[in-house]
C-alpha cells in the first residue's frame, strides 16, 4: 500500500508545468482507507499538502490507490471508466477535473 510520501512523489514527477499554465486551483484528493491530501496549482507550480483543505474547487474521492494511478495516467478512457464504475467521485468544478489530463502526464 502506498504512503502519502510515495503518492506525493509520483504526482510531483508526473506534474506538467506547461500544461498547468493558466490554471489556479485547489483540489482535494481523498483515498478511502489510505490518506487525504490536497494539491494547489498556481502559475505552473504544484504544492501538495497532507490533510483537508477548507474550500477546494474540486474534491476527488477514490476507492483505491490503483484508481488514483489510472486517473492521473493521462488515459482519458480509463478515467471515464473509473468514474462510470463509481470508483471515483467528483464534487465541485467538473471542468477543472477535465483539465487534469494536461496537468499530469503518464
Amino acid at each position: 500500500m502506498a504512503t502519502f510520501d510515495e503518492i506525493k512523489l509520483q504526482l510531483e514527477n508526473s506534474f506538467n508545468s506547461e500544461g498547468a499554465q493558466g490554471i489556479e486551483a485547489t483540489i482535494q484528493l481523498n483515498i478511502d482507507d489510505l490518506t487525504n491530501f490536497y494539491v494547489d496549482i498556481k502559475n505552473g507550480e504544484l504544492i501538495i499538502e497532507e490533510g483537508k483543505h477548507d474550500s477546494p474547487g474540486l474534491t476527488l474521492t477514490f476507492d483505491t490507490f490503483d484508481t488514483v494511478t489510472k486517473i492521473f495516467s493521462g488515459d482519458q478512457a480509463a478515467a471515464m471508466q473509473a468514474f462510470m464504475q463509481g470508483k471515483v467521485k467528483f464534487d465541485g468544478d467538473m471542468a477543472l477535473g477535465q483539465k487534469l489530463g494536461s496537468v499530469f502526464k503518464a
